[in-house]
C-alpha cells in the first residue's frame, strides 16, 4: 500500500513537472512582446523570405529576441529542477522520473536552451544590422 502511495506522489510530481514545462508551447502561437506586435512563427517565416525594409527587419529583431526570452527562462527552470533533484536524498534520487540521470538531463537542457538563446539574440542582431542597411 505504501509503495503504491509513493508510485502515485512520483507518478503526480513527474505529470505536474511536464505540464509546467509544456505551458509556454500551449500558450497559444502569439507570445506578449513589448515592443510591437506579436509574431507567429508562420508568420516570421514569411517574413524573412520577403523582409526588405528596416520595419521588416526589425519586427524580426524583436520576434528573435521575445524567442530568446523563452528560451532563457526555460534555462532558469531547468536550472532551478536541478536544485530540487539535489536536494532528493541518493536513495529516493535512484528511485526519481528518469532515475539518477535525472540532474545531467536538466543540466544539459538548461545549456541547449542557453545556446539557443545566444543563437537567437545574434539572429535579432543581425537583423537589426540589416534594418539599418534598409534605412540608409
Amino acid at each position: 500500500m505504501k509503495s503504491r502511495s509513493i508510485r502515485m506522489a512520483a507518478l503526480s510530481a513527474t505529470l505536474a513537472l511536464f505540464v509546467a514545462a509544456s505551458l509556454p508551447s500551449w500558450a497559444g502561437d502569439r507570445p506578449v512582446m513589448k515592443n510591437g506586435p506579436a509574431m507567429t512563427a508562420k508568420e516570421a517565416k514569411a517574413l524573412i523570405v520577403t523582409a526588405k525594409t528596416a520595419k521588416e527587419h526589425l519586427k524580426l529583431a524583436r520576434y528573435f529576441n521575445q524567442q530568446a526570452v523563452q528560451f532563457e527562462a526555460d534555462a532558469k527552470d531547468h536550472d532551478e529542477m536541478v536544485e530540487a533533484y539535489r536536494k532528493i536524498p541518493t536513495t529516493r534520487a535512484e528511485k526519481a522520473p528518469g532515475g539518477v540521470g535525472t540532474i545531467e538531463h536538466c543540466e544539459f537542457l538548461a545549456k541547449s536552451d542557453r545556446e539557443m538563446a545566444k543563437a537567437l539574440r545574434e539572429m535579432a542582431a543581425a537583423h537589426e544590422e540589416m534594418a539599418k542597411e534598409a534605412a540608409k
